[in-house]
């Protein structure tokens, strides 16, 4: 049987259309997936900022807006840690100095003078991180030196750190919150008292609260009522340099209480509460009161120390401060550059020193503008060009793995331990993130397909969507890179 050709002419149309149709995908290249992600429905309108760089092969891979000012949100602490290394070295600890004049009896004849060395360590709230309670150890050591009684005060000498109660740029409810925290030259549990407020028994009823730790040096102002049963609310109102603290609202009777962070505004004073505390417990005897002094200890006061007190090295700190993204360690990480390389340890001088790392690594002096060390105000701005010429001369340096070693790693430990997590992507991104309302922010290091080493900065600004989407957006860039991108 003959088949007429229009029939052939059919079946092989249609084979072709089959397999047009099932075909497998060409693979897109990476600037066209990542084109592709970035123009979602979704994300319309957002301001993103991206610079991908293979450090091997020293060639950029991808770039988006890279030259774009936008606000890094905690990516912000990449700046201040490496500057910090720069300048102060991974060696580098925090000292307090505690003198007095000990007599063969165990009595210190007159102050126990603390000189402030800017620790921020002594009982922060990542304490497990950085090893034994800090102040009993102090008390101890103390204790072994032989001292059983201070005759006089305990005076905290805070110079050369100022007391800043916070950054004129930062967000008011952040200051409320416990976020926003108060620096000097000394600090204690992350600068913060716990409050728990409950109920009376009847409707109108005045509420109780208490603090944690009792010693905490902040004075209640109480409006919160007992109401009916139902949902309550309390509003705080912390103002700076202020140790009123005003708290009003309702809660409904029977419940369990809230809880609040509460920001302290005098540290130095905190501290000196919490090791007279500490002392008491370990039997040493105060027979005055605790006392801030913001000038700098007469030379006899320096020249009798009795103990000395260090921190764990500066890597080891900023790694909580890195992985956990801790606003607190950061504030204090800035003053204590500040006071390396100025005659005070202020934010001003802390800037003043990044600033100048900032020019060391290269970078243009109109791509950086910084406000703070912890990336809390909006008003820090970067590009993502920026951040990648910074984690770049990080890379180059002999201690670059200890930089590295800050950064949270993907799919194991801090901000990244849920992000990242498959076998594929595990323990292969190192970096930083940042995350503020209507802001998302990712830097740092990963590998390629191919094993080599990757520096990128992911920004994205004023979207209006869920930051979980946009968060989405760039761990499948990333996911991209590793999986299947090769130079």
């Amino acid at each position: 049987m003959v088949v007429p050709l229009k029939y052939i002419l059919a079946l092989l149309l249609t084979s072709l259309l089959f397999s047009a149709v099932f075909a497998e995908e060409p693979t897109l290249s990476f600037p066209v997936y990542a084109d592709g992600l970035l123009t979602e429905p979704a994300l319309r309108g957002a301001s993103w900022g991206i610079f991908i760089y293979s450090l091997g092969h020293d060639a950029v891979i991808y770039e988006k807006d890279a030259d774009r000012l936008l606000t890094p949100a905690s990516v912000t602490k990449l700046f201040t840690s490496a500057a910090a290394l720069d300048a102060l070295g991974a060696g580098f600890q925090f000292a307090t100095i505690f003198s007095g004049a000990l007599t063969e009896d165990g009595i210190l004849r007159g102050d126990l003078a603390i000189r402030a060395g800017g620790d921020p360590t002594a009982e922060t709230k990542n304490a497990k991180w950085l090893g034994a309670p800090v102040l009993f150890a102090v008390a101890d050591s103390l204790a072994a030196r032989g001292v059983r009684r201070i005759a006089g005060d305990v005076v905290l000498f805070t110079w050369p750190y100022r007391l800043e109660c916070a950054t004129p740029s930062w967000e008011v409810s952040d200051i409320q919150g416990g976020f926003a925290p108060a620096t000097d030259g000394f600090g204690f549990n992350s600068n913060v008292c716990h409050m728990g407020v409950f109920p009376g028994e009847s409707v109108g009823d005045p509420t109780t609260f208490t603090l944690d730790p009792p010693y905490a040096p902040v004075s209640v102002r109480n409006r919160v009522t007992t109401s009916a049963e139902g949902s309550g609310w309390i509003e705080l109102n912390v103002t700076g340099a202020d140790t009123v603290v005003v708290i009003r609202g309702e809660i409904p009777k029977g419940d369990d209480g809230e809880y609040l962070w509460i920001p302290v505004q005098n540290p130095a004073l905190y501290y000196g509460r919490a090791l007279a505390h500490a002392l008491e417990k370990r039997g040493i005897a105060l027979n005055g009161t605790v006392r801030v002094d913001p000038y700098a200890p007469p030379p006899a006061v320096q020249s009798s120390a009795l103990y000395a007190h260090f921190s764990e090295p500066l890597p080891a700190i900023l790694s909580v401060m890195n992985k956990e993204s801790d606003n607190y360690l950061a504030e204090y990480i800035l003053r204590a550059l500040g006071a390396s390389t100025s005659f005070e340890g202020c934010r001003r001088t802390g800037i003043h020193a990044v600033e100048q790392f900032i020019k060391k690594c290269g970078i243009d002096r109109h791509d950086v503008a910084l406000d703070d060390g912890s990336g809390l105000t909006r008003q820090n701005l970067a590009t993502a060009r920026a951040i990648v010429q910074l984690l770049k001369t990080m890379h180059n340096r002999p201690d670059r793995y200890v930089f590295m070693s800050t950064l949270s790693i993907s799919g194991k430990d801090g901000t990244l331990a849920y992000r990242f997590s498959t076998p594929e992507m595990a323990e292969r991104v190192q970096a930083k993130t940042g995350t503020m309302t209507q802001i998302s922010t990712l830097a740092g290091y990963a590998t390629d397909a191919a094993g080599d080493p990757i520096a990128f900065a992911i920004l994205c600004n004023h979207f209006n969507t869920s930051v979980r989407h946009v968060r989405a957006v760039q761990d499948r860039l990333l996911e991209r890179l590793i999986t299947e991108y090769t130079h």
